[in-house]
């Protein structure tokens, strides 16, 4: 008996609590002025991922910010070349960028669905789309940090990203201390060559 009336209090204080808590509306801050659109082009003040600002109403899709990354200089030169076991797989068949994902850009995946990396041994690669190639560039691997460095003119793929392969998938992400993106990329490896449709 002496229970039941604890328990009783019990809900009832926690629904005290609850209700009190329903009624607090909360303060929204004063949404901060955007940058000037010339920083936003430019990418001058951009530490991180592209940040939404303000709220959407109930309902509201989510903002998306379709602006590519900011292009970096990748210091493929400071690193020692890579090891001939990294560098032979890499270079053992076709790379599919065939999934992306970054939080404030939901459409980002778009940017790579498309793209195949060919690595050579030489330390250079081409980007690849319908078979064809599009773009070349230079490759590096750092193994203290197990970063692959890539330099190239796509700036969707033009930057430095951790790396965790488990056979020959390996998640590409946006998290070291020159690419502050915050993209993640699922690279899966292929013996065959792309589709050239």
């Amino acid at each position: 008996m002496k229970l039941n009336i604890l328990l009783g209090i019990l809900v009832i204080f926690l629904g005290y609590i609850t209700c009190k808590n329903f009624q607090k509306t909360p303060q929204t801050p004063e949404p901060e002025p955007a940058a000037p659109v010339a920083e936003q082009e430019s990418g001058y003040n951009w530490k991180a991922s592209h940040v939404i600002r303000g709220e959407n109403p109930d309902g509201a899709p989510t903002l998306q910010i379709g602006t590519p990354p900011r292009m970096v200089t990748v210091p493929i030169d400071s690193l020692p070349r890579a090891t001939a076991s990294r560098r032979a797989y890499l270079g053992s068949g076709w790379w599919h960028l065939n999934m992306a994902y970054q939080p404030s850009d939901t459409t980002v995946h778009q940017h790579y669905q498309s793209k195949w990396l060919q690595f050579r041994e030489d330390q250079t690669f081409d980007v690849l789309i319908k078979n064809k190639i599009v773009d070349t560039g230079r490759w590096n691997w750092d193994e203290a940090t197990n970063e692959i460095y890539l330099s190239c003119n796509d700036p969707y793929i033009n930057n430095t990203w951790h790396v965790t392969d488990r056979g020959f998938v390996m998640i590409w992400k946006g998290n070291t201390s020159l690419n502050v993106t915050g993209i993640q990329v699922r690279v899966v490896g292929s013996g065959n060559p792309p589709p050239a449709n």
